[in-house]
């Protein structure tokens, strides 16, 4: 994404999905260029091989495309477009019957990475190292609310669980991350 962190784009998403359903096919590239490191950073986090990687987002922005007539434009179409990428990955987790690997804080390293500006340099491997020993479910929500900034309503629509449990999932992420870097995490 080119855009300026907190600048909003000149044409909604919105905006942008109604002139791609009223004909024009090419503005659909405009939501792609706005999404795809967002999208691949997701993806990289579950395949862990560029190539699948690309493979895969490829899938989930045709998906995209092809649903793109069903888009409710009263809803987040950052939500909508992340919810198609997580169940695309999900499925392919079955598919190649593989676990959930650790993430790859070098996953979309053309992206600025969240954690460098929020943690002193000689906490960061300890911050990741208790990162990828958090559990599947409990990760996912943690990348989503802190990595892609999403709230908890807005992950609780991506993920289709109740708020409340993505704020059990996140206490309880803050909290074996805490313990893990030896303070005592939330209270």
């Amino acid at each position: 994404m080119n855009q300026g962190v907190g600048v909003p784009p000149a044409v909604s998403d919105e905006a942008i999905v109604a002139e791609a359903r009223a004909g024009r096919p090419d503005r659909f590239a405009e939501l792609v260029r706005r999404y795809q490191h967002r999208v691949l950073g997701l993806v990289m986090n579950y395949t862990r091989r560029r190539e699948e990687a690309l493979d895969l987002c490829q899938d989930i922005f045709l998906a995209t495309w092809q649903s793109l007539p069903r888009f409710d434009v009263g809803r987040s179409f950052t939500n909508w477009i992340l919810k198609i990428a997580t169940h695309h990955c999900y499925q392919f987790l079955r598919r190649t019957k593989r676990p959930l690997p650790p993430p790859d804080p070098d996953a979309g390293a053309d992206l600025p990475d969240p954690l460098e500006v929020q943690v002193r340099a000689e906490d960061r491997a300890q911050v990741l190292a208790a990162f990828r020993r958090l559990d599947e479910d409990k990760r996912l929500v943690v990348w989503l609310y802190y990595f892609l900034g999403r709230s908890c309503v807005e992950i609780g629509d991506i993920l289709e669980i109740s708020v409340d449990l993505v704020k059990i999932r996140l206490f309880r992420a803050r909290r074996e991350m805490g313990e893990e870097m030896g303070g005592a995490g939330p209270g």
